[in-house]
């Protein structure tokens, strides 16, 4: 499947059928409120813009939220009606995470981060890569696993992250251990995937998800480890014994020097296992296998990966499959660890109801938002949040 001009357009998400970008602010209230309308004070937006607006300032618990707020309760009455100028408590802003429309609130992110990046893509055509990647991955919020009653397992969330855009385009909530590659394919199932390749890791190595993926119009790319025993076999054998005349593959290579670190990546990539492994996997079209060779002063490391793709040779070069090998690990680098260390997810010790998994879809969206100032640096946006609010509060108010 070549590319198409439609990859240059963000289509990963909902149909979306308001013509112009809504502020943050309006789309937040647009998610329905499921708490009984009795001693109800604060609309739920209101809560989930002073939550959103506090975790920008970089406060990362319920109580630090509740009490940054109180201290700038006269502030933010002005903006945002708060009930006799006051900011709710602790206790509220779980409750009404609780008691929302999670898929709502879910759909109306996706949509609001969706306008935003065609937008920004709109902007630069001219810088489009041929193919649009989506990274999958699942992650266990680590402060669920500490505080779960006995015989329940922590909340654990699988993610589809656009790669060029720095967005989550769907997530959704595993239900139980070892699940997390049928809740992956339910998520590949909803997305329009033409002129995406979507990149996993080996636990996701099954013919079921290429399938599923190809039925969705997209390409995949796929990790191959020791959980498909011969299919890794087969793959380690062919680069092992090459290369031959009459097997022949193709290189790239990348490399890196930094931080008193020489990295070399190489890529060997070949179609000579095509046929044999077609029955078995579909659509498969290339091999591959990448070493890592790092070198720090005079010690050296050595490391081999394999793995498979439905791209061929002429839909993308050695350099084009090699980069997006290493841009999988965007994933857990730019959002994963961003969550956990800049935004302190793993920290926090809400673990009941629904509660963890609208702080994860808001996490997210805080990231998106810190990108889409042009910021380089999370943490330093942060303190520059912190030093003048009136930036974030912007931020979340106007249309973007």
């Amino acid at each position: 499947m070549e590319s198409s001009t439609d990859c240059s357009k963000e289509q990963l998400c909902l149909e979306q059928d308001e013509p112009t970008i809504r502020s943050l602010y309006e789309r937040l209230q647009r998610v329905p409120d499921q708490r009984k309308p009795r001693g109800k004070r604060y609309e739920a937006a209101v809560v989930l813009t002073l939550l959103v607006l506090a975790k920008l300032a970089g406060e990362t618990k319920m109580s630090g939220i509740a009490q940054w707020a109180r201290l700038r309760a006269e502030w933010l009455s002005q903006v945002l009606s708060l009930h006799a100028g006051k900011a709710p408590c602790a206790n509220t802003y779980q409750y009404v995470c609780d008691h929302m429309d999670k898929s709502a609130l879910d759909a109306e992110i996706e949509a609001f981060t969706a306008e935003i990046a065609a937008k920004t893509a709109a902007k630069s055509a001219g810088k489009q890569r041929k193919w649009r990647q989506l990274a999958i991955d699942g992650k266990v919020l680590r402060g669920t696993d500490r505080h779960v009653a006995p015989g329940r397992e922590a909340h654990m969330l699988v993610s589809v992250y656009v790669v060029g855009t720095r967005r989550v385009c769907k997530q959704a909530l595993v239900e139980k251990k070892g699940k997390e590659p049928a809740a992956a394919m339910s998520l590949v199932e909803q997305l329009n995937l033409k002129g995406c390749v979507v990149s996993a890791d080996a636990l996701h190595t099954r013919p079921k998800w290429c399938r599923a993926v190809r039925q969705q119009g997209g390409h995949y790319l796929l990790i191959v480890k020791g959980n498909r025993p011969e299919l890794y076999e087969d793959i380690s054998l062919l680069f092992e014994a090459g290369p031959f005349p009459d097997l022949p593959e193709q290189r790239a290579q990348t490399v890196d020097k930094k931080h008193g670190r020489l990295e070399v990546r190489t890529l060997r990539i070949s179609s000579a296992l095509t046929d044999f492994l077609k029955p078995g996997w579909p659509d498969v079209a290339q091999v591959f296998q990448i070493e890592r060779r790092v070198t720090r002063g005079d010690k050296s490391s050595c490391e081999c990966a394999y793995g498979f793709t439905s791209l061929m040779a002429r839909q993308a070069t050695p350099h084009q499959v090699l980069d997006m090998i290493r841009s999988h690990w965007q994933i857990e680098n730019v959002l994963h660890w961003r969550r956990d260390v800049t935004l302190g997810e793993d920290a926090c010790q809400v673990s009941r109801g629904q509660t963890p998994a609208v702080l994860a879809a808001l996490n997210n969206l805080i990231l998106f938002l810190i990108d889409h100032t042009g910021s380089r640096n999370a943490a330093e946006t942060i303190r520059t949040f912190a030093a003048d609010p009136a930036k974030a509060l912007a931020l979340i108010m106007s249309p973007i």
